[in-house]
């Protein structure tokens, strides 16, 4: 079975989050605030690894380009791919996952939207070569930026991903990152 994921909400109220991803046909999101205790079908976004052991599964996630050769890293966050290609090129390790938000283009012009595409079919492919995650995710601020299952998938096709083997490799991608931390039973 294939697990849908949205690995970046910003919404601190987790159980209105965790409804509507339900009915979006989402199963698991990343959200950036950590309760203390861990819930279900959610991975914890942190700046840096926690100082204790933690009960919650999570990634440690920058957008700052001086993180994205630093170890401690999971998740660098591409704002604009055109401006950052070269560097994520020179200076991305392997097996670090690199995500776009549709956020970024909620408001943008069509013309803006054609090439944010080609931008994300680039840095699809780049990931594939430099063995790195492609993470797509909502970046909403509220359930009803979310984005659903379906949706996902159709913008995944618009970019020549197929949606099966993305949804696959995130999968197997998450069980490496999160398979190597330890954490205690959840509640």
């Amino acid at each position: 079975m294939i697990k849908r994921r949205d690995l970046c909400v910003r919404d601190c109220n987790l159980e209105r989050v965790l409804k509507t991803a339900q009915i979006l046909g989402i199963d698991e999101i990343g959200v950036t605030a950590c309760t203390g205790r861990a819930l279900e079908n959610v991975i914890y976004r942190l700046n840096t690894h926690p100082h204790i052991i933690s009960n919650y599964p999570y990634l440690v996630v920058s957008n700052k380009i001086e993180d994205l050769s630093s170890s401690e890293l999971d998740v660098f966050v591409v704002r604009d791919y055109a401006r950052v290609k070269h560097i994520i090129k020179k200076r991305v390790r392997t097996r670090i996952g690199l995500e776009v938000f549709l956020a970024d283009i909620r408001t943008a012009n069509g013309s803006s939207v054609g090439k944010w595409f080609e931008q994300l079919r680039g840095l699809y492919k780049l990931c594939q070569s430099i063995k790195c995650q492609f993470i797509l995710s909502s970046g909403a601020n509220s359930p009803r930026e979310m984005i659903a299952a379906r949706c996902f998938d159709s913008i995944l096709e618009v970019c020549e991903v197929r949606p099966e083997r993305y949804w696959q490799e995130l999968e197997e991608w998450l069980k490496i990152k999160l398979g190597k931390r330890c954490y205690t039973d959840v509640e």
